[in-house]
């Protein structure tokens, strides 16, 4: 045995790197309260009320390869657990020693009080909702967690009328609720604190398309709410919160991050050994570096895929610098140097009958963009470049309404081919044909 691999997460990060560690005969241990029972959250806030499935599992078994212990981890020590406390079933999962140049890195240590040993560990933990209390509706749940959207749905099933649903929040998940119970012939309020929802993830011509779509089905919107004491009494059924979310963190020696793990182009971390994932994870460097997380499902699933081939394709053992040596630990890359993740990061968010994609780097705040329409003018795509030049590269498109042009922009961006601000300016450039080149 030449490497002991745990995964602290059943989110899809974690599941993706334990299934594909598994086709690659990697033995992993997966630790999560919920192992083996965790599921994707998008449908929770997009199928609420439509009566279509409203949760898909992720279908990770127990196999010869993929051990799970379901229960929650603690901390993270970099010194080898002490031999009294071994999770019990260590020898069972274990049987072979580690051969000398695959050292233990470090322990997990659990709460049950036992711990297990890893030469590389994967924090894959995700994020947890953010639980306002509302003062008007004690009841008010995010919509985050199966338990959380069960519950909701058993409400929404109940129902003999249609429903007055509150929402605090104006992101994607608070969106995404609202529509879909408006299409679905129940009333909808959003409260937001500013002027407009969907300000932090998207450019101002495509939020203010799903604003005018929104209001045009009968969303209804309340406008700079200062707090949930402002959600007025007695007006709704149902109280949805969709004010954000924060990642789960464990300390690592006892350090536990502001915000999240800042990860390297590889997905290390500055820990020996350590690495993170989806929602809980900063990448800082790379081709797609961003100053949060990415916190999107496609991006999860990826970097799952990336980890699996990085340490099922022999990496290195953890530097003794006290940081990653992504050379060691990731193998060479296409030139030599070490492994990168260089996935396009995609987003969609289907509200209501409203379909919007992002691809690659955009920014809410850009202002230097271009605008392409269909000829009905009612589908658009929003161009992002790395400067205002004409020669200055595309980075980044947003999609409303239009699912081909979001699999052209991802084509593009994926490719070597990458236009310039000066060719989508030009009316007779063909994007979806250059996407093929």
């Amino acid at each position: 045995m030449s490497k002991r691999i745990v995964i602290i997460g059943a989110g899809l990060a974690g599941t993706t790197t334990a299934r594909e560690l598994n086709a690659r005969g990697q033995a992993v241990t997966v630790i999560d309260p919920q192992a083996g029972e965790t599921c994707e959250r998008p449908p929770l806030s997009k199928h609420l009320f439509d009566g279509s499935r409203h949760h898909l599992p992720y279908h990770l078994e127990s196999t010869e390869h993929i051990t799970f212990v379901r229960d929650r981890a603690e901390e993270i020590t970099l010194a080898e657990a002490a031999l009294e406390s071994r999770y019990t079933a260590e020898t069972q999962r274990h049987p072979h020693p580690l051969e000398n140049h695959h050292a233990t890195a470090g322990a997990i240590q659990l709460a049950s009080g036992e711990s297990i040993d890893f030469t590389h560990c994967i924090l894959a933990t995700g994020m947890e909702a953010i639980r306002p209390e509302v003062p008007a509706y004690p009841d008010a749940l995010p919509v985050y967690d199966l338990a959380d959207a069960e519950w909701i749905l058993e409400r929404v099933n109940n129902a003999n009328r249609p429903l007055n649903v509150g929402v605090l929040g104006s992101g994607y998940l608070g969106m995404e609720v609202a529509s879909s119970a408006v299409a679905a012939g129940h009333h909808a309020t959003v409260y937001l604190r500013g002027d407009e929802p969907l300000r932090k993830q998207l450019s101002a011509p495509v939020r203010q398309a799903l604003f005018d779509k929104h209001k045009a089905a009968g969303v209804e919107f309340v406008t700079h709410t200062s707090g949930p004491d402002d959600i007025p009494a007695d007006v709704h059924d149902l109280f949805i919160t969709s004010v954000g979310a924060r990642p789960r963190l464990i300390p690592v020696d006892g350090h536990r991050p502001a915000h999240a793990w800042d990860v390297d182009e590889s997905l290390a971390t500055s820990h020996p050994g350590v690495f993170a994932a989806g929602d809980c994870a900063i990448v800082t460097a790379g081709p797609y570096a961003l100053d949060h997380p990415w916190a999107c499902e496609p991006v999860a699933e990826s970097h799952g895929k990336f980890l699996a081939e990085l340490l099922g394709e022999g990496a290195g053992e953890p530097s003794n610098k006290g940081e990653n040596d992504s050379e060691s630990a990731s193998g060479s890359g296409p030139e030599g140097g070490p492994k990168v993740w260089s996935d396009v990061p995609w987003h969609w968010s289907f509200q209501g009958p409203e379909k919007v994609f992002t691809a690659g780097l955009t920014s809410p705040d850009a202002d230097d963009t271009l605008i392409r329409h269909d000829p009905s003018g009612s589908k658009f795509q929003v161009f992002h470049f790395d400067g205002p030049d004409l020669e200055s590269r595309l980075v980044g498109v947003e999609t409303f309404n239009w699912p081909p042009m979001q699999a052209a922009a991802r084509r593009v961006l994926g490719g070597s081919n990458i236009p310039t601000r000066a060719q989508i300016a030009d009316p007779d450039f063909d994007f979806k044909a250059h996407s093929r080149l």
